[in-house]
């Protein structure tokens, strides 16, 4: 069902060939999984002007992944590595796939999974930027969109933080998939900033709405005729014919609204401005 639903995502929209300011290299957490030595992942680097040190922001991809099969990164990616280290922050567009031979949910054999790998990477990045002279240690956010915002509530997750590693300061998510979370009482560790579409039927809208009920640490907006991958730059609004969405089977619509597109830059800026010492 995500696979069908990212890829359309994919195949309505070509994507330039933009290339990030810098692609770097790092360790994930997962030397439990493999049971020895962990997987190196990609990252693509944008920063800002001048030499920081700067806040950060860890970014982890939807179901469509990070790069496309010619190399480039997908628009929805891009515009945020640019809109963020304009704003001031170092960016780290993490790619959970592609290092361990996928390129997409729609792979055979796919098992690259929001509670599983992608936390782990997520930690390895933070590790990362920890390391570099010009990154506030103390001041990295994660974001997520879809599958993205799925791995990002895992990773913030009250109980999540693995022993001796230090903590995000702040989480952004999109449209996550929330449905994927088991914990009926999941809570944040940090302060989340929520997007999402009132007419998302995707599946998880009710579900998100539930953790928004808990009320803080969750700071949520909800967008009124707006679908899933709203934040997509130049996206058409296509129902997606050959996805159907249990439990009535119906099929999802996606596509860009520029209005609330706008806003949620807006919206997170100012809350990654309040909440990165």
């Amino acid at each position: 069902m995500h696979r069908v639903l990212m890829c359309a995502v994919a195949a309505l929209f070509v994507s330039s060939q933009a290339v990030a300011q810098e692609k770097v290299s790092f360790s994930s957490t997962d030397g439990d999984l493999k049971g020895g030595t962990p997987t190196t992942i990609t990252g693509y680097l944008y920063k800002p002007a001048g030499s920081g040190p700067f806040a950060a922001v860890i970014s982890l991809p939807g179901g469509q992944g990070l790069v496309d099969e010619k190399g480039g990164i997908h628009p929805l990616h891009r515009q945020w590595g640019e809109i963020l280290s304009g704003a001031g922050y170092i960016v780290l567009l993490v790619d959970p796939f592609r290092p361990r031979g996928y390129t997409s949910l729609d792979d055979p054999g796919f098992s690259v999974l929001p509670d599983r790998e992608m936390p782990r990477d997520a930690f390895g990045a933070m590790n990362y930027l920890r390391s570099r002279s010009d990154v506030r240690p103390n001041s990295i956010a994660i974001m997520g969109q879809s599958y993205g915002g799925a791995a990002t509530l895992s990773t913030i997750a009250n109980g999540a933080l693995p022993k001796d590693v230090k903590d995000f300061r702040a989480a952004v998510v999109f449209y996550p998939g929330c449905m994927r979370i088991q914990d009926a009482h999941w809570r944040p560790r940090q302060p989340m900033l929520l997007l999402m579409g009132e007419s998302d039927d995707f599946g998880s809208l009710a579900r998100c709405k539930e953790f928004v009920a808990g009320g803080p640490p969750i700071d949520a907006h909800f967008y009124p005729n707006t679908y899933h991958a709203f934040d997509w730059p130049n996206l058409p609004r296509t129902v997606v014919t050959n996805a159907k969405i249990p439990p009535d089977g119906h099929s999802p619509t996606i596509g860009s609204n520029p209005e609330a597109r706008a806003d949620a830059i807006n919206r997170v800026t100012q809350f990654l401005a309040k909440e990165l010492p």
